[in-house]
């Protein structure tokens, strides 16, 4: 379910005048009602009565012309996006608002959409060689499903002391292979999840192994 935040942004009519106006502006954070590091915030900023407006913070960006933003926040626990805007009386009014910002929850790895808490996953050999891994955040509406953020891109496979390489998110031919030569109740790790795009500020919190038991 879309979740949409309206902000309204308190105007001063100049740096001298301390009185405050009527609400000039809109900015609606798309999905929360604060900003995350790590990922594109999408906005939506309006001046409802403006002829044109300029909106800027370090690190908003203007993907179109009605009003769309992207956000990639930086250090800091604060952003403010400053508004300027000549409204239709041809004043000039500014305002400025903050947004708190906030790191990106735990992520959770999982194995056809099965996590591995505190018991192993039970597979057999044959699910496991077709299953997909990948990542998500639990209770996060930010990001759709599909986003390119929870796209696996390796992992590595360790049976025992053997460690196999594996590039995308699905097992590849050596993997498999080695997967069809174990016993019933043998245990293997999936590690080292690589995953999304994400800025180099805000690398997320190590990945969770998976565990698996092979059930024949």
């Amino acid at each position: 379910m879309k979740f949409s935040l309206l902000l309204l942004l308190p105007i001063f009519l100049n740096a001298q005048d301390s009185i405050q106006s009527r609400n000039m502006s809109v900015i609606s954070a798309e999905k929360l009602n604060v900003v995350y590091r790590g990922v594109p915030n999408p906005l939506k900023i309006a001046v409802p009565g403006a002829k044109s407006f300029v909106a800027t913070a370090p690190g908003l960006v203007k993907t179109d012309s009605i009003g769309n933003y992207k956000f990639s926040a930086g250090s800091g626990n604060t952003v403010t996006i400053r508004i300027d805007a000549i409204m239709n009386d041809n004043k000039v009014k500014h305002e400025e608002k903050v947004f708190r910002i906030m790191g990106l929850p735990m992520i959770t790895a999982l194995l056809n959409d099965r996590k591995s808490n505190y018991s192993p996953i039970h597979l057999s050999k044959k699910d496991l060689s077709s299953t997909k891994v990948s990542v998500t955040l639990e209770d996060f509406l930010f990001l759709d499903s599909d986003s390119d953020f929870y796209r696996v891109h390796s992992f590595n496979l360790t049976i025992g002391t053997k460690n196999i390489y594996v590039e995308g998110n699905q097992m590849t031919k050596e993997a498999i292979k080695a997967i069809s030569k174990l016993k019933k109740g043998s245990w293997l790790t999936l590690t080292n999840i690589k995953y999304g795009n994400y800025s180099p500020e805000a690398l997320p919190r190590k990945v969770n192994d998976l565990v698996i038991e092979i059930t024949d």
